[in-house]
């Protein structure tokens, strides 16, 4: 793709899902891709309350057409199916998908649940806006953007399960983003790795149910970045990265791009 930020060319008049998108980074690029004049932002997930007092609120800044919540959960393959039909059948294209739904627990009986969510259904989400978007198939072409963490990055024994799930998101998407598939397709898979965020994954309620003495986590996260930094970062993603990169946004700092390292960190780890 050419290089730049090109606002029209990749928001303006374009057609998005956003899954997770009631509160926190998934809400903040809803507004964004909104602010951008995309034509019209699907958001989905599983919070009700917050999802409708969204809506509500983009209804009566953007227009009733704009913005659309749709209960989802993301894990279960009917509830996803029928979202993104419902976007089909309404504006009859899509452009672009942000997979941002995750969940955090260190529950070792909700193990399954972070798999189902943060890996699973964002594989189960690429397909299926693949299959629309892809040009071999009829599509427009488009960007999916999959949106992985620090944790991917690094040997640790905090939370195996999360970080093994965002690792696998990362090779997944960095492999769907290879030229093999975007020469046929002219769909950007691209990887966004937040680093520890202000969102309600990492309030005190949840990092209690961690540890003992929730502190011990807090210094593990030491600096959290604003919503808005990560929101920008991901915009300017969409705007410049090229299919299978892999972009960082940490500490309040723009995205910047990491796919030469990932490649090189593979290169290293496949010698035999």
């Amino acid at each position: 793709m050419a290089g730049g930020f090109v606002k029209s060319t990749h928001i303006d008049g374009k057609v998005f899902i956003v899954t997770g998108g009631a509160a926190g980074v998934g809400a903040g690029t809803v507004r964004a891709l909104l602010t951008g004049n995309a034509r019209h932002v699907a958001f989905l997930d599983v919070a009700e309350r917050e999802g409708s007092a969204l809506e509500l609120e983009l209804i009566n800044k953007f227009g009733a057409l704009r913005a659309k919540f749709i209960k989802c959960d993301v894990s279960n393959d009917e509830q996803l199916t029928a979202a993104y039909e419902q976007v089909l059948d309404k504006y009859r294209r899509l452009d672009g998908v942000i997979n941002n739904a995750a969940v955090l627990n260190s529950d070792e009986k909700s193990f399954q649940r972070m798999i189902e969510v943060n890996f699973t259904a964002t594989v189960n989400s690429t397909m299926k806006a693949l299959d629309i978007m892809a040009t071999d198939k009829g599509g427009h072409g488009g960007v999916i953007v999959n949106i992985s963490s620090l944790l991917a990055l690094s040997l640790s024994s905090h939370l195996p399960v999360y970080a093994a799930t965002k690792t696998a998101v990362l090779q997944y998407s960095t492999a769907m983003g290879g030229e093999e598939y975007y020469s046929k397709s002219q769909v950007r898979v691209l990887t966004v790795c937040l680093g520890p965020t202000d969102t309600a994954i990492l309030h005190r309620s949840n990092l209690e149910n961690f540890n003992k003495d929730s502190s011990q986590l807090t210094s593990r996260v030491p600096v959290r970045q604003r919503v808005e930094s990560a929101v920008n970062g991901i915009i300017d993603v969409i705007n410049r990265a090229e299919s299978g990169a892999t972009w960082i946004i940490e500490n309040d700092k723009p995205a910047y791009n990491f796919t030469e390292n990932i490649a090189e960190a593979f290169q290293i780890l496949s010698k035999r």
